[in-house]
């Protein structure tokens, strides 16, 4: 199992609306109908610099998945240009995890 952490630089308000509203419509459902995703967090600070974590089986169906999710049609009227590509991405093998007992599966609420 693999873990993929991506970094992005802070982003201007209108690109950091855009780019909240691609995880939540297309990005996250690309993701998860990738054969071995696993989970996806999306993390983001007051500066609205933002790291992306994936967990995924391998680092084939990392590379597979990632792909293919990336290449979902956008959203009607979506403009490509709005999406950063990562200004870091790395990879480590993940050697221990653990999920609350509940294992529910939380969406975060939107924030500014």
């Amino acid at each position: 199992m693999i873990a993929r952490i991506a970094t992005f630089p802070p982003l201007p308000p209108e690109q950091d609306a855009a780019v909240r509203r691609n995880v939540r419509e297309r990005f996250m459902a690309a993701l998860r109908a990738q054969e071995g995703f696993i989970a996806g967090y999306w993390l983001t600070r007051a500066d609205r610099s933002w790291v992306s974590v994936s967990v995924w089986a391998s680092e084939e169906a990392q590379r597979r998945g990632g792909e293919r999710a990336n290449a979902t049609p956008l959203l009607p009227g979506q403009d490509p240009a709005t999406i950063p590509a990562p200004a870091t991405v790395e990879t480590y093998e993940v050697f221990a995890q653990t999920v609350s007992d509940d294992g529910a599966d939380a969406t975060a609420a939107p924030s500014s």
